[in-house]
């Protein structure tokens, strides 16, 4: 992977967490309402959960990424007792329980490897998007082209606290899919290829496989319905209101891909459509936002606004993208 192009999407992920983090668990009506489409960064004070955090913060999906990133550099693996205990110092330092950002499967997993119980098995009922919140770290940490190297690293990084199938299909399509991003040729379309692919693994590599609806077949449908969409409302509309835009792995997932189908390379426009959604918006929006920027090759975004989320959160993403271009990626 370019340093460059890292960097950029690791600027994307943070800005789009930042900017989706004061809409998080709005509804679609109350975004509609209060501010019509978010156009930037919000006051958080105009937040209904996280009118406790700063200005232009960021939360639990890029700082459990940096955190997981720096663990799988320094080490030169990614390992499930690791992850897990990398995932508990992230949680006690950052203070993400007081800050009321840390999902449910997480927190209760990792209380439970606190308190000795095997990373291997804490992580049995977790569904939510917290699996699939943190994949950039494992593909970016991947060194091999293999396939077989990307499975096992986005097992290792999810198995503490999210080890079900539906939250290995979400993860898997999203790191195939961005995994494939990365490559100079793609195309939308290979994108989407891949993250079928990715699906498809992911419930392959699950422990059991659960009731819950299918984010293949939710990525397959999403590609099929694309062109009736003929506003950005229109398409916010569905993933809310008949997709589900909740904490599940099967809403985020299909709710991600829904907004890079229509965005593409535009991520500034990905980042304000998914924190306009409702539901859990910094989540999506940072997601989204990183899947656009790879297969852009760049970004869009303000400099104000990323010059404010760097110097707020203290970020060093410069850093950070050379360490992990330093170690190879996953492209071809």
């Amino acid at each position: 992977m370019k340093q460059e192009i890292v960097e950029a999407v690791l600027e994307a992920f943070a800005v789009g967490d930042a900017v989706g983090m004061p809409t998080e668990f709005m509804t679609r009506q109350q975004i509609k309402e209060r501010f019509d489409q978010v156009s930037g960064l919000i006051p958080p004070e105009l937040s209904l959960t996280h009118n406790n955090l700063k200005f232009a913060s960021i939360t639990d999906d890029t700082e459990q990424n940096m955190y997981l990133v720096d663990e799988y550099c320094q080490k030169g693996r990614i390992d499930v007792k690791e992850t897990a205990l990398c995932l508990l110092r992230w949680a006690k330092e950052t203070d993400a329980a007081g800050k009321k950002y840390i999902g449910p499967s997480s927190l209760k997993a990792l209380k439970a490897i606190e308190e000795g119980a095997d990373p291997y098995k804490t992580g049995l009922n977790g569904t939510t998007c917290g699996g699939i919140m943190r994949t950039p770290a494992a593909v970016f940490c991947t060194r091999e082209i293999e396939t077989a190297s990307l499975v096992k690293n986005v097992l290792n990084c999810l198995i503490p606290t999210h080890y079900t199938s539906t939250a290995l299909e979400a993860a898997m399509a999203y790191a195939f899919a961005l995994k494939e991003a990365f490559n100079k040729d793609t195309s939308i379309n290979a994108i989407i290829d891949a993250a079928l692919l990715g699906a498809a693994e992911g419930m392959e590599s699950a422990p059991y496989k659960m009731c819950a609806a299918s984010s293949e077949d939710r990525i397959r449908y999403l590609r099929k319905i694309m062109p009736t969409f003929q506003t950005a409302d229109d398409l916010l509309d569905f993933l809310y209101s008949i997709y589900g835009a909740g904490l599940e792995s099967e809403d985020i997932c299909p709710a991600v891909f829904g907004i890079f189908l229509y965005a593409k390379d535009d991520v500034w426009l990905a980042i304000r459509l998914s924190a306009s959604m409702g539901g859990d918006t910094d989540t999506v929006a940072a997601l989204a936002a990183a899947l656009c920027c790879a297969y852009a090759k760049g970004h869009n975004i303000p400099e104000d606004v990323l010059s404010t989320v760097l110097i707020e959160n203290n970020l060093d993403l410069n850093t950070m993208s050379k360490d992990i271009a330093a170690i190879g990626g996953s492209t071809k």
